[in-house]
């Protein structure tokens, strides 16, 4: 019994850290008002994310722009940077 509890206890541990991403990649568009970024990985993916406005910048990125970014599973940034 005791390894079920445990086993259930690392699974949950495992979850919680691969429901966080960080990418790299470059912004194909992004909209500051609403928070919708769209960022086109290296393997040509891409994937919409969004941001809380007031928390995150958005006016200074450009299409173009490479950056690095960290989102959650549901796409909601936690943190994005430009990158040279």
């Amino acid at each position: 019994m005791a390894l079920a509890v445990l086993f259930v206890f690392s699974l949950i541990a495992v979850v919680s850290v691969s429901a966080q991403e960080k990418m790299q990649g470059t912004v194909t568009s992004v909209n500051a008002d609403s928070g919708e970024i769209v960022v086109q990985d290296a393997a040509g993916e891409t994937k919409t994310l969004m941001a809380d406005p007031s928390a995150v910048d958005l006016k200074a990125l450009k299409e173009g722009d490479a950056v690095s970014v960290e989102a959650d599973a549901d796409g909601a940034v936690k943190s994005i940077e430009v990158t040279e």
